[in-house]
């Protein structure tokens, strides 16, 4: 609203009509946080006057709550904070949905959830059908039940706003900060996605899989969960050893390991091949350049007794490849594995609290202390959990 007369505008419509036809405007995207200015708006209030104040003195006379708690004729000073508190909470949100390069929600299931550590159930399949005679009953089929259990913390900061931000009429700064606080409440909810995925702190006792309430590895280096090639699998070896990815044949062998040796639960009779299609390839951004020019290209060469020969790529539009800095930031062997799946079948992220923002006005000790005019709390409360082993395999690419 720069360049619109607030004063007007406020005394006009009052304080309560003002704030409505702002936020409509704003969740119209009819104006942004950014058409305002926290200079003018302190000016509209009636706060500007004291808040000048600062450029000449910053004696500590009155304090920022008295400020802001001080009657004006026509107008609520409670109208500035207010006003104020919403428009960086949304900029703290343009900053948390700011998504360029995060991958964190393609590879999870977002489930909202009231409990924390609470159980997902599942059912381990213990009779598949039987033919059924003409006249004969049908057999019963039991199942027993499995459950994975989940674990969320919460995170969060606090954004203080000063007078002299205001008074010297910086709104850009903060915005910016704002924004930024918005987009590193993100990044971590990022890279705790990612590391769960990759299992990276079971060795220091954060698991992500935690079958009826117990924590355990998810990708176990003997195969025994069958979701590991590579060095040291004793349960398929057939896949005992690592596998660069290096072209369009190492994806080739990932999918046989997952059509032969990942398999069904049930314990009558012999257990079956999952169908569970691979969808995507995880990899550090190492491997980034390699992982698309196999996926992307159109072409594929094939080399057999009779010659060279060129041939359509087999995988081409059929896998989504994804990496992130936060795999080679794990650095040791994390830079060449790579993991190939299901993503979003085999983890969830249980969302206790969305991304929130909350205005705490100038009454606190900060106020008097700092010169704090507003703080905003900006924080998340979620966590990611493994459901299964059976959709993700990881894939050892020592060189």
């Amino acid at each position: 609203m720069q360049g619109q007369n607030l004063k007007e505008l406020v005394e006009s419509l009052g304080p309560e009509k003002f704030y409505r036809k702002a936020c409509d405007l704003l969740n119209e995207k009819t104006l942004t946080a950014d058409d305002f200015s926290y200079y003018e708006l302190a000016e509209a209030c009636g706060v500007l006057p004291r808040l000048r104040s600062v450029r000449e003195s910053m004696t500590g006379e009155q304090s920022a709550a008295a400020l802001l708690r001080e009657a004006n004729p026509g107008v609520s000073t409670h109208l500035f904070q207010v006003m104020t508190g919403e428009l960086i909470g949304r900029k703290v949100i343009d900053g948390y949905e700011n998504s360029d390069g995060f991958i964190g929600d393609e590879l999870v299931t977002v489930l909202p959830s009231s409990l924390r550590g609470q159980k997902l159930a599942g059912f381990r399949a213990l009779a598949g059908p039987t033919e059924v005679a003409e006249g004969h009953p049908y057999e019963e089929s039991t199942f027993e039940e499995k459950y994975v259990t989940t674990s969320e913390a919460k995170q969060g900061r606090i954004l203080s706003i000063q007078e002299e931000l205001i008074a010297f009429d910086q709104t850009g700064e903060i915005n910016r900060r704002a924004m930024a606080l918005g987009y590193y409440l993100r990044q971590e909810r990022e890279r705790t996605i990612i590391r769960g995925v990759t299992d990276a702190d079971a060795a220091s006792g954060k698991y992500v899989y935690r079958p009826a309430g117990d924590g355990a590895t998810l990708y176990a280096g003997d195969g025994s969960k069958r979701n590991w090639i590579g060095s040291g699998n004793m349960t398929s070896t057939g896949f005992d050893s690592a596998i660069p990815l290096e072209d369009w044949t190492d994806i080739e062998t990932a999918l046989h390991y997952r059509a032969t040796e990942v398999r069904d639960d049930r314990h009558d009779g012999d257990t079956r091949p999952v169908i569970a299609p691979a969808k995507q390839v995880l990899v550090p951004e190492r491997l980034r350049g390699t992982a698309r020019s196999i996926v992307n290209a159109t072409e594929v060469s094939v080399t057999t007794d009779g010659g060279e020969m060129r041939r359509a790529n087999p995988f081409g539009g059929m896998l989504t490849v994804l990496s992130s800095p936060f795999v080679d930031e794990q650095g040791g062997q994390a830079i060449n594995d790579w993991y190939i799946g299901d993503f979003r079948r085999q983890f969830v992220w249980t969302e206790i609290w969305p991304v929130q923002t909350f205005l705490q006005k100038a009454d606190s000790e900060a106020a008097f202390e700092r010169d704090v005019v507003l703080r905003v709390k900006a924080r998340y409360y979620g966590g990611i959990s493994a459901v299964d082993t059976a959709f993700v395999t990881k894939v050892d690419g020592a060189a």
